[in-house]
Parts: C-alpha cells; structure tokens; sequence
C-alpha cells in the first residue's frame, strides 16, 4: 500500500524558506495563536504519512479553528503558506 507527504518547495511569497527541500514531520494548525508550527525533515521516512495524495492535500488546506479568519476576511489556512508538493512515501 502506497504512502504520501508533503515536501516543502518554499513559502508561496518567494520568501527564502528554510523548510525547502524538507518533509512534513508535523504540523499544528492550532499552535501559536493560529498562525500554525511545524517540523520538517530531510528524512522521508520521519515524514507524516498520508493513505492518499487527497488527504494530504486536505491537511495543508486546513483551516485553523483557534483563528479561523485572517486580518483580510479569508480563510486563515497557515499551511498554505507554503508551496508543497505531494509525493510518494512508499
């Protein structure tokens, strides 16, 4: 049975992004005030796993409940923040 993560490509703004190149390790929607916190690893097999490419993609769509809108009235998804591909684990 297949396997998915996310691998961080660098943050949507073109920002250098110290995560690229790295995997998901875990990631709290919730934590710090809504803003989210992560880890990230080099190693695939740390990587939060996924049984599809289309639960991964809903986990970095996810909205946070603690700050569920940003200051412009959208959705607050602090993953989102990043651009990721989803590729396969195993």
């Amino acid at each position: 049975m297949s396997s998915y993560g996310i691998l961080a490509v660098g943050f949507a703004s073109g920002v250098p992004c110290p995560h690229a190149n790295q995997w998901l390790k875990s990631f709290d929607h919730d934590a710090c005030e809504g803003f989210g916190y992560g880890e990230f690893t080099y190693d695939p097999t740390q990587a939060l796993c996924f049984t599809d490419k289309g639960d991964a993609l809903a986990f970095w769509n996810r909205q946070s409940k603690v700050k569920p809108l940003r200051p412009d009235g959208l959705p607050n998804k602090p993953l989102t923040a990043l651009t990721v591909i989803i590729e396969q684990l195993t």
